[in-house]
């Protein structure tokens, strides 16, 4: 059974998020493995906004992924 996930905001804030191109869900799913990962929960949200706009270029996301598996280690 898929696990319920509350984004903690109404119908419209999702849809608002949707229509700027963001994926709430995945902003959540980001945000809770980066505070298993350490960072503060205060924190997180604006890591994840961050990191969304770094994601691009191959080389950003090797450089990411790599930093990531260091961190989960």
């Amino acid at each position: 059974m898929p696990e319920l996930l509350d984004l903690g905001m109404s119908d419209e804030e999702y849809l608002e998020l949707i229509a700027q191109g963001r994926n709430p869900v995945q902003e959540q799913i980001r945000q809770r493995n980066l505070i298993r990962a350490g960072v503060s929960p205060k924190e997180a949200p604006q890591l994840v906004l961050f990191l969304e706009q770094l994601s691009g270029s191959a080389e950003q996301e090797a450089l990411f992924k790599g930093v990531w598996r260091r961190v989960l280690d």
